[in-house]
């Protein structure tokens, strides 16, 4: 018993009198059994002397931390024994870092002790008051101080945290992130309560905590409290009554209208972590605790970041830190920001240490959309820590078996490949096999159920590939940049008509992609599988592209006659080539000068050997008989007038290995029947991947030579203009009407039975008159200020007598008035309304555009989103139209796409829309516009614009007198007239 006595003596010295270490070792004593502490003479004597100098311990050490001012410097070097101690000498010389820093700690911060003293990076994060918004700038990282949610002081700590939120239901997660699952499979849960208490005992009890230290904590042997209002949205609602997305972050994009993102909860014990990884913009509060930060920026490679590790191993000195990281620590009170994409890695410094946040983009993009986590009603306290335990102690189990190697080939051949079906090396039964297994799958009218190749991005696309490809064609064979994200070039624009091939094209699902986006291009792939064959034949939709059962070696056809080639890609399909070199020379020569080869694809990592066994079975099994590095296919592309002129690492890029494999190392074993050799080949490419052997990456060779391609300028049809004196005579009226009849309907006097409007110059000339103050920057000048309707009805019969005098003409082919949204919102409860108008569409035919679907029984109208609307022919509206309607938009800056695509040459587009008005979510309510944000949106576009102002509207004085509800009494509505140059 002295012996285990004077162990919790040397405790005491080891911790240097620390508090929190001489408080675990004297719970540590009071934990031995009560037959242990029978007090005997020798042992009084001991633990008074225990006593005695712990007191003393504690005191000096108390004394020496705070007798001072103490402050804790981001760039200072750390001492040996007190990881976060700065000295007197230190202080005084400090005080330019005092105020760039401004943070004032104590000897609470942190127990961990670095295994060597070292320089902490200085923060690169901008460190700006809340109050401070115009210094935000959303492209760096930033520290917000003076965040004062109501958090702090309801549940500042562990047991106020537990009283209002204790009987809530979580998942219990490892330091990955992930449940954890007890022996039968099934996910963990746990009440809030039990999960916090478990991980502070389980911290208490670590034998790597007992100094305070973190060496050999492993990352999956962490327990996490995080979650999301998708998984847990009561808790979360419980949650956020006390903490709000604080201004200006709540003006982010990555939190506006449908883009809103989700809520984050994160709590941890001190020496948790999440290791490096990155994702949407995010923002995280710190309610209690402190954190550590580790950032880097965007594009870091895999290669720098290193494996996946506690991020406290980076400052304990267990993990060498990546270069050009940065450290930041945040404190209570304190908000950090991060830009999309930016890298990094957390430690939690104190005990309990809370932070409530939310990131841009949805929680099925990082793997957190599990269903609302429960606890059965019948459980004990006692059985659901039981049960807890079980789960506590996989973690431990699955760390262990997680790391273990995968033998190679020939170490495996008796046992886990002998059940494998293999095809000889022959890639043609080889496809057509997994397709008649997986064709079930499929949908041909959704090509992401074909295009079979690897998760690229947050939302897990397999579409990005061609994105990168377009965008590498147009830069390096156009000279220009390509159109944003997946919108499709539009044949009213110049467009230019490229010969695209593609080199193994599967199911074709770039093919139909490419044809879908680029419609000019003329398209080609080649397959040897007679089954991928039929699928693009026979099953999907009616196309224009060609497809032929023939190798991709022979990309002009079997007889050579077909023309060149401006650019050929090929999407994990080149590694299967019989002999590379070859094949890159026959693409070569079916290439114009100056084309491209665009491949994405597994390539041999540096340093790597072809005959490595893990190699010899990824080869085998994946038929890939052209396994190189990128050096070596840049020697090929030499040797074939060519050029290496792109090499992007998707795989660190995109998170392949976290999106793709989860991060883990595969079993190579047949699983629910899946015997195909394919899937021991991509068990086999996953394992090289995640070991670091094989990389998946991007290539663009091009050919030597200076391309020629002619643009084509698609014509765009004009609307019917007199040449002649005589001109139509007609008349369009500045009135409103109910829209139910043929004709429009009855005339209604007001917008509304709220709103009148046209008072814009009355509203204009009575604040000149009666102002009592004249801020400049607030003032508008009189012209913006006008009647939309008065507008709206003079540009119109202007417009329509510019058309000839017997108009239609002969062929009595009218042209057509597209009304946008004019069925109204019958979704949210309204009255279809058919005509409302027809009286503006003058010598026009009067059509309709919506997307309700009640709409398809009018004869007159075009059923679709106006944000992407390929019913909506190109160049075929004389006039287009909308009345408060693309405030609705979810994407208004695709609408106005549309609506130049569709405006024929010389035609007018008219469209009115709030600038001040109540939220109206009919069914959606998501945008207000200027006058200067709708000048924007069309001048881009191509027209000119004719007028732009406000109409300011009020309630009639009956309305306000008997009627009060959301309705704002005075609006404001901003209209534009354009035409199509």
């Amino acid at each position: 018993r002295i012996s285990r006595d004077i162990d919790i003596f040397k405790l005491i010295f080891v911790g240097g009198g620390n508090t929190t270490t001489t408080t675990q070792a004297m719970t540590r004593f009071r934990r031995q059994p009560r037959s242990g502490r029978v007090l005997d003479h020798r042992r009084r004597v001991t633990i008074i002397l225990i006593s005695a100098l712990s007191a003393l311990f504690v005191g000096v050490n108390y004394l020496s931390n705070n007798g001072d001012d103490y402050h804790y410097h981001e760039s200072r070097n750390l001492d040996k024994t007190a990881a976060l101690r700065s000295n007197t000498s230190d202080n005084q010389s400090s005080a330019s870092n005092k105020e760039e820093d401004g943070m004032k700690r104590n000897n609470s911060l942190l127990n961990l002790h670095p295994a060597s003293t070292e320089n902490l990076p200085l923060c690169s994060a901008t460190r700006i008051s809340l109050t401070d918004k115009n210094s935000f700038d959303e492209t760096k990282p930033t520290i917000f101080t003076d965040w004062s949610p109501a958090a702090l002081e309801n549940w500042k700590d562990r047991m106020s945290f537990i009283q209002r939120f204790g009987s809530h239901p979580q998942y219990v997660k490892g330091g990955d992130v992930q449940p954890l699952q007890n022996a039968r499979g099934e996910k963990c849960t746990a009440r809030t309560s039990i999960l916090v208490d478990t991980m502070r005992e389980r911290f208490d009890n670590d034998e790597n905590n007992v100094t305070g230290d973190v060496h050999g904590r492993q990352m999956k042997d962490d327990l996490l409290f995080f979650t999301n209002d998708v998984e847990n949205p009561t808790f979360m609602e419980s949650i956020l009554k006390d903490v709000s997305v604080p201004a200006p972050i709540s003006q982010h994009s990555a939190w506006a209208g449908e883009n809103m993102g989700f809520s984050v909860f994160s709590a941890m014990e001190q020496g948790s972590s999440h290791p490096f990884h990155f994702h949407e913009a995010a923002w995280l509060g710190q309610v209690s605790g402190a954190r550590l930060w580790y950032i880097l920026p965007p594009g870091t490679s895999k290669k720098v970041v290193g494996a996946k590790v506690n991020g406290c191993d980076y400052f304990t000195g267990a993990a060498a830190l990546p270069s050009g990281a940065k450290a930041c620590i945040q404190r209570s009170g304190e908000v950090f920001y991060l830009p999309p994409s930016w890298l990094h890695a957390t430690c939690a410094l104190e005990p309990f240490s809370v932070g409530v946040g939310g990131q841009g983009g949805s929680p099925k993009g990082y793997e957190q959309d599990f269903p609302i986590p429960t606890v059965p009603n019948e459980w004990t306290e006692a059985k659901e820590r039981a049960e807890l335990a079980k789960c506590s102690a996989a973690v431990k189990k699955q760390t262990q078996t997680d790391g273990a190697k995968i033998t190679s080939v020939k170490e495996k051949k008796d046992d886990e490949q002998q059940n494998w079906k293999w095809f000889d090396g022959n890639i043609g039964e080889y496809y057509d096999k997994l397709e008649r297994d997986e064709h079930a799958k499929r949908n041909p009218n959704v090509i992401t159920s074909y295009a079979v190749h690897r998760w690229m991005g947050p939302q897990r696309k397999t579409l990005d590939h061609y994105i990168l490809i377009r965008k590498a064609i147009y830069e390096m064979v156009l000279g220009r940049l390509p159109p944003p994200g997946e919108e499709v070039t539009s044949t009213g624009e110049e467009s230019y008509p490229l010969r695209v091939f593609d080199g193994g094209c599967g199911l074709g699902a770039g093919l139909m992609w490419f044809e879908e986006h680029e419609r000019t291009w003329s398209m080609t792939g080649h397959t040897i599988s007679q089954e991928q064959y039929t699928w693009i034949t026979k099953d999907l939709p009616e196309h224009k592209f060609n497809v032929r059962l023939l190798t991709y070696d022979k990309p002009l056809g079997e007889n050579e006659s077909d023309d060149k080639y401006h650019a050929i890609y090929s999407i994990e399909a080149s590694i299967h080539s019989p002999n590379l070199s070859n094949t890159i020379k026959a693409w070569s020569d079916a290439l114009e000068p100056g084309g491209v080869i665009v491949i994405i694809d597994d390539f041999l990592s540096v340093g790597v050997s072809r005959d490595d066994p893990d190699v010899d079975l990824f080869a085998k099994s994946w038929i890939a008989n052209s396994v190189h590095s990128t050096t070596e296919v840049a020697d090929m592309a030499e040797k074939n007038n060519m050029a290496l002129v792109q090499d992007r690492d998707l795989g660190s890029q995109y998170s392949i290995a976290k999106l793709n494999y989860r991060n883990k190392a595969p079993k190579l074993r047949d699983e629910a029947g899946r015997v195909h050799q394919g899937w021991l080949g991509s068990k086999a490419r996953q394992k090289l991947f995640l070991d670091g052997k094989i990389t998946y990456r991007m290539i663009v060779l091009q050919k030597h030579g200076d391309i020629s391609i002619e643009a084509e300028h698609a014509t765009c049809a004009a609307v019917a203009t007199s040449h002649e004196d005589e001109t139509l005579a007609v008349e369009i009226r500045p009135t409103l009407m109910t829209g139910k009849g043929k004709e429009g309907g009855a005339q209604q006097e007001c917008l509304s039975g709220w709103y009148c409007c046209g008072k814009g110059e009355e509203y204009w000339d009575d604040m000149a008159a009666t102002r009592t103050e004249s801020t400049k920057f607030l003032t508008l000048p009189r012209e913006l200020f006008g009647d939309y309707l008065t507008s709206f009805a003079k540009h119109l019969t202007e417009f329509y007598q510019t058309y000839p005098a017997d108009y239609p003409g002969q062929d009595n082919k009218k042209g057509i008035f597209l009304d946008i949204g004019g069925t109204g919102s019958v979704a949210s409860g309204m009255t279809m309304v058919t005509s409302k108008f027809a009286h503006f569409a003058g010598p026009l035919d009067y059509w309709v555009l919506d997307s309700e679907p009640s709409a398809k029984k009018l004869s007159n109208a075009i059923v679709c989103d106006i944000d992407d609307c390929p019913a909506a022919q190109d160049c075929s509206y004389d006039v287009t139209f909308s009345f408060t309607v693309l405030e609705h938009a979810a994407r208004p800056w695709k609408s106005f796409d549309t609506i130049a695509r569709i405006t024929k040459k010389g035609g007018l587009t008219l469209h009115l829309v709030p600038w001040s008005y109540q939220w109206h979510a009919t069914p959606a309510d998501n945008y207000r516009f200027s006058h200067t944000a709708l000048t924007t949106l069309i001048q881009d576009r191509g027209f000119e614009v004719l007028d732009v102002g406000y109409d300011i509207c009020n309630q009639p004085e009956l309305v306000r007198q008997k009627r009060k509800d959301e309705h704002f009494e005075v609006i404001w509505l901003t209209y534009v007239v354009g035409r199509k140059l």
